[in-house]
């Protein structure tokens, strides 16, 4: 399936999903650099609408939460058909910059025409903290698929964000690595 037609279908499932809850938006701009000027003053004026090539990357899907009025973002999800070292660097470091501005921010990949999550994602990744290879996918499954990434990454973004502006503390930490065939 071509990389635009996937991300419709994505878009459109997790709109329908999460309609009540979330904010779902194709190609939203997310800031990846904050600099102070000579005046100490942000080099970014506008911290609410950030604008591509004035320190924002566009992303493919943006999941946000509503949190008084302002729309935060949780999720990004970047669509690609196949998946080369190029795009994981690239991706990898983009999710990298982003995450420094927006702590709890989860960062995926997802390729429609590929079975299997090539061996050098695992050696080029630093950042990108899911990856879906979707080649087999089908309708009933995508939704369930779709249903358990984003209220897990949901979660994980929260806790995140607590435990960086020093709302929570913990005395055990553990990164757990799930492998499965989502498609049977």
């Amino acid at each position: 399936m071509e990389e635009s037609l996937f991300v419709k279908v994505f878009e459109d499932a997790l709109k329908e999903i999460f309609k009540e809850t979330l904010i779902v938006k194709k190609g939203a701009n997310l800031i990846y650099d904050l600099a102070l000027n000579e005046n100490l003053e942000l080099n970014v004026t506008d911290t609410k609408n950030p604008k591509r090539g004035k320190s924002a990357f566009q992303t493919d899907i943006c999941v946000f939460e509503k949190i008084n009025e302002i729309e935060y973002p949780r999720i990004v999800i970047e669509f690609k058909t196949k998946i080369t070292t190029h795009d994981i660097i690239t991706y990898s470091y983009k999710a990298g910059q982003h995450k420094r501005i927006y702590p709890g921010l989860r960062y995926g990949l997802l390729a429609s025409e590929i079975e299997q999550i090539p061996d050098r994602f695992f050696i080029h990744n630093k950042s990108i903290d899911f990856f879906i290879a979707a080649k087999k996918y089908k309708k009933d499954n995508l939704q369930s698929m779709i249903i358990e990434l984003v209220k897990k990454e949901i979660e994980t973004s929260k806790i995140l964000e607590k435990i960086y502006f020093d709302k929570e503390k913990y005395n055990y930490f553990r990164t757990e690595i799930i492998f499965k065939d989502i498609f049977k």
